[in-house]
C-alpha cells in the first residue's frame, strides 16, 4: 500500500541502505539480495520507525512466514556471524556479529498484517518487503497508521489485550517516551495504569534491559510520568516508605520526591557537566554508559534509606545511619533486577559515602581536615568524578530557607582538592617509597599491622612536605614511634 505522510520512492531504498550502520555492509546487501527471491520476508519493528526518523540502522528484525533458522544460519555464515537461537518455542533466532545483531521472527499469525496487529505501538507496526531494496518499487505497509503517529509524536499501544499478553510492553512505552518518540497516547496511558502491576509478571532480566534504555536516555521525561501513573512503585516498591516524610528545612521536599530531584538533577549534570562542575576538561568516561547508569541510580537511592530510620523528636529529624540502609536497599533491588555486579558495587559505594565530601568540606573550613581523612575517603569510593556528581545533585536537590546559597560552590572547588590530592597519592605510589618494611625491621621493629600504618604516615608526611628524603623519614618514624617500637621488640619470642 502507498503510505501518507513520507514518499516512498526508489531513492529511499538507496536511503534505507545508506543507513545500515552494521558491519560488512556489502556482504550483509550481497546475502539479503540472495533471500530477497522470497516474498514473506519484511523487515519490521524499530529499523522501519528509525528509518523514517533518519536514525542510523544498528539491528534489523525480519518476519518470515517459515524457516527462520534455515534463512538465519544461512545469513551467518554469509557474514561470518554468530547465529543463536532465541526462542525456538516463537521461532526466534538471531545472528550476532559484535554487538549488532539481525533476529529472524516467524509471524504472529498467517500474514504480516497478522503480525503487525500483534505488535506494541503503532509506530513499531510497520513493514518493509525485504525485496523492496533491491527492485524497482519501495512500499513501507502501514496498515494501522504507523506513519501518522510518528509524524505526530504519538506512542499509541494498538489494542489493550497486546500490552496484557506480555506487560514488558507497558515499561517499553516509557522508553520510547524516554529516547524522544512522541508523547504517550491518553488511551494507552490509562492502559497503562490500569495493568502496571502485571509489570511484576516479567522476568527481571527483560525489566533490567528496558531500565537500562531508560536510563541512557531522557530519563527524567520517563521517570516523571512513571511517578504520575503509578508505574514507578511497582517497580521500585521500596520508595513508598519515603512518601510524605518531612526533611530538616535544608531540603525543601518530602525524602520521595527530594530522592528524584536529585536523579533529574543528575542527569542534567551529566548533560553539561563543565557548567554544573565548573571544570574545562571533562573525562571521556562521563559518556560511558555504566558512567551514566551508575551516577543516575546513586542520585535515585541515595536517600533511600531515611524512610527506614524516620525519627521525629520536638527538636529535629533525624536518620541516622540512613546511608548503610540505603545500601542494602540498593543491594537487594539491584540483584533482583539482575544489574552488572559492578555496577551494582559502584552504586553502593557512592550510597555508602554520598554524605562524606560534606562532612569533610566543614572539616576542612573549620581547620579540623586531615589528609588521612581524605586519603581514607579516596580509598573507600576511589570514583570521585562520579561521587561528584551525586553529592552536587543532592545539593542542587535542596532549597530549603537554611540550604547555603554558595554551597554548590564551595562544594565544587573542595572536588577539585580532592582529585588533585587523589593524583598527588598515585604520583607518590608509583614512587619508590622513602621507607619499606625491610628498613622497619633494621630500625627494630618486629612486623605487625602497625608496619602499614607508619609507612602510610609517612607517605601522607611527604605529601605535606614534612618529610623530603630518605633519612627525614628514619628520623620521623624514630622520634615518633619509639614507644610502639619497644612494645614490639619486647613482644618478641
Amino acid at each position: 500500500m502507498k503510505t501518507k505522510g513520507f514518499p516512498i520512492n526508489k531513492r529511499d531504498s538507496i536511503a534505507f541502505i545508506s543507513k545500515l550502520s552494521l558491519p560488512d555492509r556489502d556482504l550483509l546487501l550481497e546475502a539479503f539480495r540472495e533471500l530477497s527471491e522470497r516474498e514473506d520476508l519484511y523487515i519490521v519493528g524499530g529499523a522501519v520507525r528509525d528509518f523514517l526518523l533518519g536514525r542510523p540502522l544498528y539491528d534489523l528484525d525480519i518476519a518470515v512466514k517459515r524457516d527462520p533458522f534455515t534463512l538465519a544460519t544461512k545469513l551467518a555464515t554469509k557474514i561470518k556471524g554468530t547465529p543463536v537461537p532465541l526462542s525456538e518455542e516463537f521461532g526466534i533466532y538471531r545472528v550476532a556479529k559484535g554487538k549488532y545483531t539481525i533476529d529472524f521472527c516467524l509471524y504472529r499469525g498467517d500474514t504480516i498484517e497478522d503480525d503487525l496487529r500483534e505488535r506494541d505501538f503503532t509506530i513499531n507496526a510497520m513493514a518493509i518487503p525485504l525485496r523492496g531494496l533491491f527492485g524497482e518499487s519501495f512500499e513501507i505497509f502501514d496498515p494501522l497508521g504507523g506513519i501518522k503517529d510518528l509524524k505526530e509524536g504519538m506512542i499509541r499501544a494498538i489494542e489493550e489485550k497486546n500490552l496484557i499478553t506480555d506487560p514488558l510492553r507497558i515499561l517499553r512505552g516509557y522508553r520510547f517516551l524516554a529516547q524522544g518518540y512522541g508523547r504517550i497516547e491518553e488511551k494507552t496511558e490509562i492502559y497503562f495504569q490500569k495493568h502496571k502491576e502485571k509489570l511484576l509478571q516479567v522476568a527481571p532480566e527483560r525489566i533490567q534491559i528496558e531500565l537500562h534504555h531508560i536510563l541512557t536516555s531522557n530519563a527524567t521525561l520517563a521517570f516523571k510520568k512513571m511517578v504520575e501513573d503509578g508505574v514507578f512503585e511497582v517497580l521500585f516498591p521500596e520508595f513508598k516508605a519515603c512518601r510524605g516524610l518531612p526533611q530538616p528545612t535544608y531540603h525543601h521536599l518530602d525524602v520521595f520526591f527530594h530522592n528524584l530531584e536529585a536523579f533529574y538533577q543528575a542527569e542534567e549534570i551529566l548533560k553539561n557537566p563543565s557548567l554544573y562542575l565548573n571544570i574545562s576538561e571533562i573525562p571521556t568516561f562521563f559518556t560511558d554508559e555504566d558512567f551514566i547508569i551508575t551516577v543516575k541510580l546513586a542520585s535515585l537511592f541515595h536517600d533511600l534509606g531515611k524512610g527506614y530510620t524516620f525519627r521525629p523528636t520536638d527538636e529535629r529529624i533525624t536518620f541516622y545511619r540512613h546511608e548503610k540502609i540505603g545500601a542494602s536497599l540498593w543491594m537487594e533491588r539491584a540483584k533482583k533486577l539482575r544489574f552488572k555486579g559492578e555496577i551494582i558495587e559502584r552504586v553502593l559505594d557512592l550510597i555508602k559515602n554520598h554524605m562524606r565530601p560534606c562532612h569533610l568540606l566543614k572539616e576542612k573550613e573549620t581547620n579540623k581536615l586531615t589528609l588521612r581523612a581524605k586519603r581514607k575517603l579516596i580509598k573507600d569510593c576511589p570514583d570521585l568524578y562520579a561521587l561528584w556528581v551525586v553529592a552536587l545533585a543532592d545539593s542542587l536537590a535542596s532549597k530549603g530557607v537554611d540550604k547555603e546559597p554558595d554551597f554548590e560552590a564551595r562544594l565544587n572547588e573542595f572536588f577539585k582538592e580532592l582529585i588533585a590530592f587523589k593524583e598527588d597519592l598515585e604520583r607518590v605510589e608509583k614512587k619508590e617509597r622513602l621507607l619499606t618494611g625491610k628498613d622497619l625491621i633494621s630500625l627494630g621493629f618486629t612486623p605487625s599491622p602497625l608496619f602499614k600504618i607508619i609507612l602510610e604516615e609517612v607517605e601522607l608526611k611527604a605529601l605535606e612536605g614534612q618529610i623530603k628524603s630518605r633519612e627525614d623519614a628514619l628520623q620521623y618514624v624514630i622520634k615518633n614511634f619509639q614507644q610502639e617500637m619497644t612494645k614490639t621488640s619486647n613482644e618478641c619470642p
